[in-house]
């Protein structure tokens, strides 16, 4: 495994700032919507912002030092409530509330459960309902934070909409999603939006190199996999992620240039192809793969242009020449890179995940 380091890095600095200096000019909206995909900073910023309106000595953002900063850094400030999905079970629950907390503090950027069993239920949302209309005990103003709000239950939604219609006095709500579209419109209309762009590559390259132990070369590929987001950087940086890219490609080629029963017969026995674990990454490295082949395609045909700039697998750039007349149809790729999506569907249903793969590669056989 990857070696870890200790995170400093902050992302979004911008636009953390930005709010920032809304608070302290008394402008900064009472309900926020903080939209953008997977790790791109909503949680760190949404954190860094309650800290920011609880502290006790504010300046420009939140001095760390105070008792409101020192009970909000360990997650047991009376006035900033949290809410995310958890199990239903409340015994499980409670247990899970704080670790959730300190390893999304410690890993701000990524995922901290990818448990689909959980949502955010009604008798969670009227607890922290009944937390926000408190009287502050501490600090100035309360904040409430949702992280992952689409995955609110349908009551839930019509429960934070009456909080929305009637705000209690001396708060602020900060609801935080990927998938704003799945939020009531309702909820969306009385929330003010603050859409979070993909990280810059820089960011990211810096924040690969602070916090893992990994070779410079892989550095910039893990960059371009990542596409401005962090949410899985854990996975991206594994010695066995890399692993899979190589045999990905082996099988890639093997595709292309075997019988296809020959190709069968080869996958049949391949490890690789065991599990759905295994497969959804192989997925992964075969959709990049496509998406460089269809690149190195189309963009010679502008001059002036260095394909490998463009590619996810930009190392690979040598070794794409030898299919790139296999793949000099564009309109093929996009129907195989169509049928990946198929193929990971497929494995949401319980499909057999060899027979999956295996139907994928003989699809590109036959091409």
């Amino acid at each position: 495994m990857t070696t870890t380091k200790t995170q400093t890095l902050l992302p979004q600095v911008e636009l953390y700032e930005r709010l920032c200096r809304l608070f302290h000019e008394n402008r900064l909206p009472s309900s926020l919507l903080f939209a953008g995909k997977k790790g791109v900073g909503k949680w760190a910023v949404a954190n860094l912002l309650a800290k920011t309106i609880t502290c006790q000595n504010p300046a420009d953002n939140f001095c760390g030092e105070c008792a409101s900063c020192r009970q909000a850094i360990a997650f047991c400030h009376p006035d900033i409530y949290y809410l995310f999905p958890l199990p239903k079970d409340e015994d499980k629950a409670d247990k899970l509330y704080l670790p959730y907390l300190q390893q999304k503090q410690q890993r701000p950027l990524s995922d901290a459960s990818d448990d689909v069993t959980r949502f955010v239920t009604i008798d969670n949302i009227r607890k922290f309902q009944g937390n926000l209309s408190r009287h502050p005990s501490l600090s100035k103003f309360k904040v409430g934070i949702i992280y992952e709000a689409e995955r609110m239950l349908p009551a839930t939604m019509d429960s934070l909409l009456k909080t929305l219609e009637e705000p209690p006095r001396d708060s602020f709500l900060i609801v935080c999603t990927d998938q704003p579209r799945f939020l009531l419109a309702t909820i969306r209309s009385r929330l003010q939006r603050v859409s979070f762009p993909a990280l810059e590559a820089k960011f990211v390259e810096s924040y690969l190199q602070q916090n893992f132990e990994i070779p410079e070369k892989e550095i910039g590929v893990v960059t371009r996999f990542a596409a401005g987001a962090l949410y899985n950087v854990e996975q991206l940086v594994e010695k066995a992620f890399f692993e899979a890219r190589e045999t990905a490609f082996d099988l890639l080629t093997n595709a292309v240039t075997m019988p296809a029963s020959d190709l069968v017969v080869k996958c049949s026995g391949n490890a690789a192809l065991e599990n759905r674990e295994k497969v959804e990454r192989l997925l992964i490295h075969w959709q990049s793969m496509l998406r460089d082949l269809m690149v190195i395609n189309a963009l010679p045909l502008q001059t002036g242009i260095d394909p490998s700039q463009a590619l996810i697998n930009f190392d690979y750039a040598d070794r794409y020449l030898e299919h790139r007349e296999r793949f000099a149809s564009l309109r093929r790729v996009e129907q195989q890179i169509d049928k990946l999506e198929q193929v990971r569907s497929e494995l949401r249903r319980n499909v057999n995940p060899k027979m999956a793969a295996i139907s994928f590669l003989v699809g590109l056989n036959q091409h």
